[in-house]
């Protein structure tokens, strides 16, 4: 999962909606959770609920509140109300760490404790894989192959590029160009792992891309540099 910065807030906002402009200037047009290249239907996603009754609508318009969420993913999450101790969230941990994309289109938690207990929270909040409840239920299993049929086809280009790369057929511009037209941050650093160059331009073009998680030769730092949201520098 891609670890982001999305900065202070730029300004007061009136209503959450008018934060989605600034929000995509700031972290591009990609699902915080999931990590898809979503043009249409990107969505503001409130870490803590919206709904009044609830007990969070002070946090309504508040920036440190937000993300940006694919509708699946968002519609995942729905109303569940989180302790940001215990899930990785991409504001503020490195979430690069905390996840491993297999090529099969699951998503794994790190084998590392606690991290992996807490990565495993982060992907139960969102349901990026196929589980029980999606099998009986057409519109989650619809949804849920969706995803996982997306994360299969970015590492076949991911690795097709690796190949065309290695054969001296691509230049890295190019692979990077391809890489935000789907999004799938962390399958391309993944396929390019031993690659620093290429691995260095996807951090440096995708945008609002947490550079501080990351050493000069692309390798993950942790923890992360605690900023001013909660909870954040655990991991």
């Amino acid at each position: 999962m891609r670890p982001i910065n999305k900065g202070i807030s730029p300004q007061v906002f009136a209503e959450y909606e008018d934060a989605k402009r600034p929000l995509v200037d700031r972290i591009g047009t990609y699902c915080s959770y999931c990590e898809r290249q979503i043009a249409t239907n990107l969505a503001i996603e409130h870490i803590f609920p919206k709904d009044d009754t609830l007990g969070y609508s002070h946090l309504r318009e508040n920036w440190d509140n937000f993300l940006l969420a694919c509708v699946n993913c968002n519609s995942a999450k729905r109303v569940k109300i989180i302790n940001e101790a215990t899930y990785l969230l991409p504001d503020r941990d490195n979430t690069f760490i905390g996840f491993e994309y297999l090529e099969t289109g699951e998503v794994i938690a790190t084998s590392v404790a606690p991290i992996d207990t807490m990565a495993q929270n982060t992907i139960d909040l969102v349901n990026l894989n196929i589980d029980e409840e999606d099998l009986i239920d057409e519109t989650k299993l619809f949804t849920a192959l969706l995803r996982s049929g997306q994360r299969v086809q970015a590492w076949i280009q991911a690795k097709e590029a690796l190949n065309d790369y290695n054969n001296g057929e691509v230049n890295i511009r190019r692979i990077v160009r391809e890489a935000q037209s789907i999004g799938f941050f962390s399958i391309w650093m993944k396929a390019f792992e031993g690659v620093p160059a290429v691995r260095q331009e996807l951090i440096n073009t995708f945008i609002g891309t947490e550079t501080s998680c990351f050493d000069v030769n692309t390798n993950s730092i942790t923890p992360r540099l605690a900023n001013h949201l909660n909870h954040s520098g655990k991991v």
